[in-house]
C-alpha cells in the first residue's frame, strides 16, 4: 500500500474516464453535425435543381419539382414565432403548417385569416410564404456553421481522446 492509502490504486483513473467521455461526445457530435451537414446540402441542391410543378399534389412527395401558386390562409398566430397555417385548393382537406424565421415574417396586412397568398410548396412543406421565406426552406439551413462547429469538435475531441488513453493506460500500468 502507497503511502497516501488504500485509494492509490484509483489516482489518475477518473481523470482518464472523464477525459475519455468528453472526447467521445465531442467526436461523436463531430460525427451527426457532419451527417446534418451532408443531408443539409443534399437537400439544398435538390431544391436548387426542383423543376416548376404542374400542380400542387406534385409536389407533395418529391424533392424533384416546386408548385407556386396560390394558397388560402387558413389561420396566422404570433405566439412562439409566427406560425401560418394554408391550405391549397387543389389539395382539399390538407393544410401545412409553416413557421417563419425571426425577423422575416410577413407584413400582418398581407397575411390574415381568410386572405390568399403567393406559396411555394416542395417535398410536402411549404418553402415561401407571401413572398417571404418559411423555416422550411433549405436555403435558410445553417449548413456552414454546422461543419464550422463539427471541425472545431473534432480538433478538440480528438486529442482530448489521446490525452484520456494515454492518462488510463498510465493510471493502470502503476497498479
Amino acid at each position: 500500500m502507497g503511502p497516501t492509502g488504500s485509494g492509490d490504486h484509483w489516482h489518475g483513473k477518473p481523470q482518464a474516464f472523464l477525459c475519455i467521455v468528453i472526447a467521445a461526445l465531442a467526436l461523436l457530435t463531430c460525427v451527426a453535425l457532419t451527417v446534418f451537414d451532408i443531408r443539409d446540402t443534399g437537400f439544398i441542391s435538390a431544391y436548387r435543381a426542383a423543376s416548376p410543378c404542374s400542380s400542387a399534389a406534385d409536389a407533395l412527395n418529391t424533392r424533384s419539382c416546386r408548385f407556386l401558386g396560390q394558397a388560402d390562409v387558413v389561420s396566422t398566430s404570433t405566439g412562439a414565432g409566427h406560425k401560418a397555417v394554408v391550405s391549397f385548393e387543389a389539395l382539399p382537406g390538407r393544410t401545412f403548417s409553416t413557421f417563419f424565421p425571426s425577423g422575416g415574417a410577413p407584413d400582418c396586412s398581407r397575411l390574415q385569416q381568410g386572405d390568399t397568398a403567393e406559396a411555394e410548396l416542395w417535398n410536402g412543406k411549404v418553402t415561401r410564404l407571401a413572398g417571404k421565406v418559411t423555416n422550411d426552406d433549405p436555403e435558410e439551413y445553417p449548413t456552414s456553421s454546422l461543419l464550422e462547429l463539427a471541425l472545431f469538435l473534432g480538433l478538440l475531441g480528438i486529442p482530448l481522446l489521446v490525452i484520456g488513453i494515454s492518462l488510463a493506460r498510465s493510471a493502470w500500468r502503476s497498479n
